[in-house]
């Protein structure tokens, strides 16, 4: 025997037990279940928020656009009411699939004060439309749903980034 090796002492022997519970299975079941209708109802609360934010945006862009200082901005505004027409299209059609009938809604025409201004709100809520449908994007695996978003998710960045020009031109 070598006097330099040690052998450390062995933790004693731990018995495990296993048990069988029949209500196991049942209960991890219901929580998934859960789990899904949570998903389910948050996924139509944004759709819905979604399609009434759309539908404000097309009237209020185009309300915009009347106001437009040049053709150029007015043009911009134009293209973006015509995109956001298209989203509502896209949303509407994916909540109408998911639960069987047509979103109903109202909108709450937004107040022109005056175009700086409101050019200045619709490229902040183009930005924090874009978080929203891009979390929304990420939330799911499911292929109709993430190319539902995903459209809607792109365009409202280059929304914001030409109005974000039009706020800085001179």
């Amino acid at each position: 025997m070598y006097p330099y090796y040690y052998q450390a002492p062995q933790p004693p022997f731990e018995e495990t037990h296993y048990y069988y519970d029949p209500y196991e299975a049942e209960r991890q079941q219901q929580a998934q279940q859960s789990q899904q209708q949570q998903s389910y109802q948050q996924l139509l609360n944004v759709l819905m928020s979604s399609i009434i934010g759309e539908a404000t945006a097309v009237d209020f862009y185009t309300r915009l656009a009347k106001e437009a200082p040049n053709e150029y901005s007015r043009k911009v505004l134009l293209d973006a009411a015509k995109d956001e027409k298209t989203h509502l299209q896209l949303f509407t059609r994916l909540y109408t699939s998911i639960t069987g009938k047509q979103p109903n809604y109202k909108i709450r025409p937004v107040k022109i004060q005056n175009f700086r201004q409101s050019l200045f709100e619709a490229y902040e809520d183009e930005l924090a439309d874009y978080e929203k449908y891009r979390d929304a994007y990420l939330m799911t695996q499911d292929p109709t749903i993430r190319d539902t978003f995903f459209r809607p998710f792109s365009d409202e960045i280059k929304h914001a980034t030409k109005f974000s020009y039009l706020l800085n031109a001179r």
